[in-house]
C-alpha cells in the first residue's frame, strides 16, 4: 500500500494534483478526504467519481494535513491498495436517530472481512454519537476497532455532512472498512479536560438533549458556571462557547466521559450534547487546563508511535 496526501483549494486543484501524481506513477483508487463547508461537496465528489477514486470524507472546522492546520481548503490522504482490503458503506438516518444506519454499516463490515477495522464519519448537527457507537457494535460486535468521528462546518453550528464518491448526505454516515488482517489501523485517545465546581445531576433528559440540570434550565445552569455577554455591542450566544466546557460524566464504575454541547435551544432552555446521558447522572463542567495539554498530548503521541512497530 502506498499513501500521499493533497492540499487544494478547489475541486479543480484536486484534479490537477492527482493528475499529476498519476504521471509519475502513482495510481489512487481510494481517498480519505476533510472538506470546508465554503467548497463544492458535490463538485470534490464528482472529481474522485470521475477518476474512478473510492472515497469517504467529512465536513470540517479546520482541515489538518501532515503538521498544519489549514481553513477553507480541501486536503486528505490517497492510497494505492488492493480492492480487496477494504469496503465503503453510506447511509442515510431515519430522522435523528442513527442506530438503525449504523446497525446495517457494521453487518457490511462484518460481511465484507472476518476481521474488519471500522472508520466512520457522520453528519448531522444534533446528532446523538453514542447510538452511532451502540448501531456499529450491534452489527459488527463489540470486538471490532472503531475509529471516527462527527463532521463540523467551521463553527457555524449550522449543517454538517458525510460524503463517498457516490454522493452527499447532511444526516448519514459514511463508513471506510478495512480487512485487518492485511491492515492494521491503529489509534490513541487522550483527554486532558480536567472537572471544575461542585457536582451537579441532569434531571431531566432525553437521549442526547439536557433540558434541566439541578431542577433548572440546563442553559441556565451553564451561565452561572461560564456566562455569556448578550448587549449591543457584544453578544456571544451559549451555543458559541459551550463546546469549549464538556460535561464530565461520572460512571458508577468510576470512569468518566465527556459529553461536549453543540448546541441550546432557545425555545425551552435546553442543551444539546454530543452524545445520549440518562436522568440522575451526575458530573462537573470541565475546562482545558492550558497550553500543557497540548504538550502533553504530544508526548502521549510520541510515546505511542515509539511502542508502535512501523
Amino acid at each position: 500500500m502506498v499513501s500521499k496526501t493533497f492540499i487544494a483549494k478547489s475541486s479543480a486543484e484536486i484534479a490537477d494534483q492527482i493528475k499529476a501524481l498519476e504521471a509519475e506513477g502513482f495510481s489512487p483508487n481510494l481517498a480519505i478526504v476533510f472538506c470546508s463547508v465554503n467548497l463544492d461537496f458535490k463538485a470534490v465528489v464528482s472529481v474522485f467519481d470521475q477518476l474512478g477514486i473510492e472515497m469517504v470524507g467529512a465536513s470540517t472546522a479546520g482541515e489538518i494535513v501532515n503538521d498544519e492546520v489549514h481553513d477553507g481548503i480541501v486536503t486528505g490522504l490517497l492510497f494505492d491498495v488492493s480492492r480487496d482490503c477494504f469496503g465503503i458503506f453510506q447511509a442515510d438516518y431515519d430522522g435523528k436517530n442513527p442506530f438503525k444506519a449504523c446497525k446495517a454499516a457494521g453487518e457490511y463490515a462484518k460481511q465484507c472481512f472476518q476481521k474488519p477495522t471500522i472508520m466512520l464519519m457522520s453528519g448531522g448537527v444534533t446528532i446523538d454519537a453514542e447510538q452511532i457507537v451502540y448501531g456499529l457494535k450491534a452489527g459488527a460486535g463489540d470486538e471490532v476497532p472503531i475509529f471516527g468521528g462527527l463532521a463540523a462546518d467551521d463553527l457555524l453550528l449550522s449543517a454538517t455532512f458525510s460524503f463517498t464518491h457516490k454522493g452527499v448526505s447532511e444526516n448519514g454516515l459514511a463508513m471506510l472498512v478495512f480487512d485487518d488482517e492485511k491492515i492494521e489501523m491503529k489509534g490513541l485517545a487522550t483527554s486532558g479536560w480536567e472537572g471544575v465546581g461542585k457536582e451537579n445531576v441532569i434531571t431531566n433528559s432525553d437521549g442526547n438533549i439536557v433540558y434541566t440540570i439541578n431542577d433548572e434550565p440546563a442553559v441556565n445552569a451553564f451561565i452561572k458556571y461560564f456566562g455569556y455577554f448578550n448587549n449591543d455591542e457584544s453578544k456571544i450566544e451559549v451555543s458559541e462557547i459551550s463546546a469549549q466546557y464538556p460535561l464530565q460524566i461520572m460512571r458508577e464504575d468510576g470512569t468518566a466521559v465527556l459529553r461536549a454541547p453543540l448546541m441550546s435551544l432557545e425555545e425551552n432552555g435546553a442543551l444539546v450534547l454530543a452524545g445520549g446521558v440518562r436522568n440522575g447522572d451526575r458530573f462537573r463542567f470541565s475546562i482545558a487546563p492550558g497550553f500543557e495539554v497540548i504538550d502533553q498530548t504530544i508526548a502521549e503521541f510520541q510515546d505511542w508511535k515509539q511502542a508502535t512497530p512501523d
